[in-house]
């Protein structure tokens, strides 16, 4: 297989000076004052915000583009009891976001119905169907919840039946808005609000906030701890930018799912943790809980997944999760099996120096695709698309994943032509499109990409926050680091790069030997731990005479109750290599 070209290592300039100011105005170690920086919070106003999460600090949410429209007519289907039908999605985020409106739309007394797609047979968005199942119901309001920018048609089809939608999503807007009563999306060319980066749950959970200050507005604080514990869940799942509300939403979202009332969270996280010791992190959301949820939604129907956000009954939730666990595994076999025949394909069509990697097969769960086209990205650090085929019904399905540089869904938009549909994020998207069309798409997106995408842009790059002596880490400046917590998207856990040091032994670690474990000469006696997981091949290359580069995460390392630093590795080179 070709390999993934080497990575570089990337660190920003940072001011000395201005790394001295804020140490001392703010009274922290420097290297705490420059991770500040590098995630450009310069000033001491800026840190303190940063470092000092409160409610305050969330935005007006009627600064949301058509949030007053959306607003007073949800109240007014509220106050005259007009049937309100929720429209979400299937994975986290729109999971999250219905139970986030149905919890909140049926303690305010509402007539509520909802639904969440089959990924399978509904597919994704509002469509003709759910407009008609809403009909059914007797709804004149449809909320949609993580979705509905692109659906045109439902919307028009809605309106011709005298059912009124509100449109609330953050996926890209065409170049067109919906025709719908309300249009509530922070991505809108024309929005105002400051921090245009929320989930469909915050985006719903700013919906909901705004409805109560209308209709109770003495509980629109205690609505915001209410609700903030999904908030976090379905933020953190949808790789969001935990910086500016989103940092808030997950601050207190991970405090209040601690002491959650709610039996399906509290099932889930029980499920979720590896150590129930620890506490609740981004971690454990990111990867225990959420591939749980999204796993239903991918195998299978993820009403089972909404049900357990919304159920009351603790031994109901236990049996939601066992389901949710059941799925999961069958949802890790399937996209082994998918993963494992790309990589075939793509060797076979020598597609690893395409601009975009295209792939499509017959038999392909479409619901694992984005995963597997998250995995080529990851494998051969270029824009993938894996479209799962119905032959019979002359029909595709993808999921595209992509790299820094390329806008895969502005991509995606200009072959709008050849696709039934089409949506997403800069980084992550979906289409539909029929067979005769797959070779056509994969010609036209990669013309389009080999336009916007250079050479550099498809090599791989590890930023950290600078290079350093090891021995500046510590535990009590690891301790300090805590307040720069949660970590993920746009706040990632602290990474240094170190030059010029001597292994004292390497060697493999774990029941199958494939990871790594280095431990590090720093002189005059000193030495420190390096863990590196499914980098066990590194021991053949390393002995005692080795010197290396490497690039780490400092870590606390609990062990017969001593706390000592250890590095996590994220890539190393023989020192003859250079940064």
């Amino acid at each position: 297989m070709t390999k993934l070209q080497r990575p570089k290592w990337k660190f920003p300039d940072c001011d000395t000076n201005a790394v001295d100011t804020l140490a001392s105005d703010l009274n922290i170690n420097p290297l705490t004052a420059r991770l500040l920086i590098n995630r450009g919070l310069s000033t001491r106003e800026a840190a303190n915000r940063f470092l000092k999460p409160d409610y305050d600090q969330l935005h007006d949410p009627m600064l949301l583009p058509d949030m007053e429209l959306a607003s007073e007519r949800i109240a007014i289907a509220i106050e005259s009891g007009e049937k309100i039908f929720v429209h979400g999605d299937y994975d986290v985020d729109g999971v999250t976001s219905t139970a986030v409106y149905v919890r909140t739309l049926k303690s305010l007394k509402a007539d509520v119905e909802y639904k969440v797609p089959h990924r399978q047979t509904d597919g994704y968005d509002l469509r003709i169907a759910g407009v008609d199942r809403a009909n059914e119901l007797g709804a004149t309001l449809i909320i949609t919840s993580d979705c509905g920018i692109l659906a045109f048609d439902a919307i028009d089809y809605a309106s011709s039946l005298g059912i009124d939608v509100i449109v609330t999503d953050h996926h890209e807007p065409g170049d067109r808005l919906p025709n719908a009563c309300a249009v509530v999306n922070p991505h809108r060319v024309d929005s105002k609000y400051p921090f245009p980066h929320l989930a469909g749950v915050g985006v719903a959970f700013k919906t909901m906030q705004a409805v109560v200050r209308l209709i109770k507005p003495d509980f629109e604080q205690s609505f915001l701890r209410k609700f903030v514990d999904l908030v976090a869940c379905g933020t953190i799942a949808d790789v969001m930018p935990l910086v500016d509300e989103n940092r808030v939403f997950v601050w207190y979202g991970l405090k209040a799912l601690a002491t959650t009332n709610k039996p399906g969270l509290r099932a889930l996280i029980k499920a979720s943790q590896m150590d129930a010791s620890k506490p609740i992190t981004t971690y454990t959301i990111g990867f225990g809980l959420a591939p749980r949820v999204n796993a239903v939604g991918r195998m299978d129907d993820a009403d089972v997944a909404l049900q357990l956000m919304l159920t009351q009954d603790a031994a109901l939730a236990e049996q939601l999760v066992s389901q949710l666990n059941s799925w999961n595994v069958e949802r890790q076999t399937a996209q082994k099996q998918i993963f494992a025949q790309a990589l075939e394909m793509v060797e076979a069509q020598g597609k690893q120096n395409s601009n975009v990697i295209v792939l499509a097969s017959e038999g392909w769960n479409s619901g694992v695709v984005g995963i597997v086209a998250g995995k080529l990205v990851e494998t051969f650090y270029r824009p993938a698309i894996v479209i799962a085929l119905d032959k019979e019904k002359g029909t595709g399905k993808g999921s595209a994943r992509s790299v820094e540089g390329f806008n895969i869904v502005e991509g995606i938009q200009q072959c709008a032509h050849l696709l039934t549909s089409c949506g997403g994020h800069e980084m992550a998207a979906g289409i539909g499109l029929s067979l005769e069309n797959v070779e056509e798409f994969n010609r036209q997106l990669n013309l389009i990409a080999a336009k916007h995408v250079s050479a550099e842009d498809l090599v791989p790059i590890m930023r950290h926050d600078g290079i350093i002596e090891p021995s500046e880490i510590s535990v009590e400046l690891l301790e300090e680091w805590e307040m720069l917590a949660p970590f993920g998207e746009k706040n990632p856990e602290p990474r240094f790069a170190s030059t010029k040091i001597g292994v004292e032994y390497a060697k493999r670690i774990g029941k199958d030997l494939s990871h790594l474990r280095l431990r590090l000469n720093l002189g005059a006696g000193q030495g420190t731990d390096c863990v590196g997981w499914g980098q066990g091949d590194w021991v053949d290359q390393l002995n005692g005479n080795s010197t290396i580069d490497l690039l780490y995460t400092p870590q606390i390392n609990v062990w017969n109750e001593r706390r000592n630093v250890q590095f996590e590795l994220r890539d190393l080179r023989q020192y003859e290599d250079g940064l």
